[in-house]
């Protein structure tokens, strides 16, 4: 009886085994090496992608415009995306719809910004924080990032990877789904600016009185033209 149910059942572990092995070397075969990871920001963008992105939405049609009414930053909000790879730190602003990142990137991932240092790793013996004044290490209280001895910050949002911004503002929409559109930055003097903004929430102050000064910056920043989808 085993000798005749021999055949078939060595010929099904056979089948078995050469479509396992077949598809494991088709899943290899086929991975589309333009998927990021988590911890991967750095592979190609497919064309369509970006133009299903998450954030500046609005200005993939026209021009916008930065006339918020409200303002108020979100310890919570900044706190989820401080756990995401590549970001160090991160201020959360959100106006009336809208949700404005001002961040600080670390090297926890792998493509969150292009090739260009912005800021100066060296190190020193004298001037922790700032080697063109050896004799001053003190950091203003409302700078978090001076430029020497930091964490990488970046000049322009275009220099961000789209990857990175897009997974920054997919994660903000689950946590808060009424936003209408997420504008981010690693901008030094926007990260400062935002830093100096936080620790007067933490004070408990209302930021309505910066409400003008923000939309000006905002405005600075991320302009207002339209903005064609990165390729």
């Amino acid at each position: 009886m085993f000798r005749k149910l021999g055949f078939p059942i060595c010929g099904i572990i056979f089948l078995l085994l050469t479509l396992s092995a077949c598809g494991t070397s088709g899943k290899e075969y086929r991975g589309n090496p333009n998927n990021s990871t988590s911890s991967n920001f750095g592979a190609n963008v497919e064309k369509g992608d970006a133009m299903d992105r998450a954030y500046q939405v609005q200005q993939l049609s026209g021009p916008v415009s930065h006339n918020n009414t409200k303002l108020e930053y979100s310890q919570y909000l900044s706190d989820q995306l401080h756990t995401m790879d590549g970001v160090n730190t991160a201020f959360v602003m959100i106006t009336n719809q809208n949700a404005y990142v001002a961040l600080m990137m670390d090297n926890s991932a792998i493509g969150t910004k292009g090739l260009t240092k912005e800021t100066n790793n060296q190190g020193t013996n004298k001037g922790f924080y700032n080697d063109d004044n050896p004799y001053d290490d003190s950091l203003p209280s409302n700078d978090i990032n001076k430029g020497y001895n930091s964490y990488e910050t970046a000049v322009h949002h275009d220099l961000l990877s789209h990857q990175f911004k897009q997974a920054i503002a997919e994660k903000l929409r689950v946590l808060k789904p009424d936003l209408m559109d997420v504008y981010i930055s690693a901008n030094r003097d926007f990260l400062n600016k935002m830093n100096s903004f936080a620790q007067e929430s933490w004070k408990g102050h209302s930021l309505m009185p910066l409400l003008t000064d923000f939309n000006q910056t905002v405005t600075r920043v991320f302009g207002t033209a339209q903005s064609l989808p990165q390729d």
